[in-house]
């Protein structure tokens, strides 16, 4: 059955931290409800301890789905989790993490009426626990915007409402610490840039990253890994022309 919104949210061994994640995932989903959308929930979990899983389970509520892989990888637990989804919009968030409570409603709001290339990030990532910073998310379409940057840097997080048709269109690449190869929310944006999606900012908006020592990120940095080559890894793509002509 079709709905609006599709909430993933994806859990590891975050233990007792993943409760705090999951009550503001029901409060961000009771939040859209109240407000007229339908929404499905879909709680989706990689490898996980024995704790994540139990409290996983006991926040479980009307969630259509309860799934359990064994990949030890985030991009192939998202498109495998999206697979499923019936949301015409599918919104992210990890078992770490906080949503605002109005953020899936600021986001749907945003998109009403937008065209189906466009994907909506907070304004603010507010960074918290092994740091206090703020992450400010760069509209593509605005002056702060440059293609060449995206190649070095990454622009955005990948906790975003996004139509799910585009994640079918550009699934997420493997991840492969051991090989030399992550970021693959990175490559996505890439990816997706290169392909004439444009990546949003909801204004007046923020959403709560819990930085750990051990994070991905954070493991995928120390052992100097790499993102895979995409369509924006080459400077011969339409999109530097572009960017020279309007610069």
């Amino acid at each position: 059955m079709s709905c609006d919104l599709t909430c993933i949210i994806t859990g590891h061994r975050e233990g007792r931290l993943a409760v705090a994640s999951l009550r503001s995932f029901w409060a961000a989903i009771d939040a859209a409800r109240a407000a007229g959308h339908a929404v499905e929930a879909r709680l989706v979990l990689d490898r996980p301890n024995p704790l994540t899983h139990a409290v996983f389970e006991a926040h479980r509520k009307d969630a259509v789905a309860f799934e359990a892989y064994d990949h030890g990888d985030q991009g192939k637990v998202r498109n495998e989790a999206v697979a499923k989804a019936n949301g015409r919009y599918t919104a992210f968030l990890d078992a770490d993490d906080l949503w605002s409570e109005d953020w899936l409603v600021q986001a749907l709001d945003f998109l009403d009426g937008a065209p189906e290339t466009h994907i909506a990030h907070p304004a603010y990532n507010y960074f918290f626990e092994q740091q206090a910073t703020i992450f400010c998310h760069v509209d593509q379409e605005s002056d702060a915007f440059r293609p060449d940057l995206l190649r070095i840097a990454n622009y955005w997080d990948a906790l975003c409402v996004c139509p799910t048709a585009i994640y079918h269109e550009i699934p997420f690449c493997d991840r492969d610490i051991e090989a030399g190869y992550a970021y693959e929310d990175w490559v996505w944006n890439c990816e997706t840039v290169a392909a004439g999606k444009f990546h949003k900012v909801v204004p007046e908006s923020v959403l709560f990253k819990r930085r750990q020592n051990n994070s991905q990120t954070i493991r995928a940095s120390a052992s100097k890994s790499l993102g895979r080559r995409n369509p924006l890894t080459d400077y011969t793509h339409p999109i530097y022309e572009r960017s020279a002509t309007e610069g």
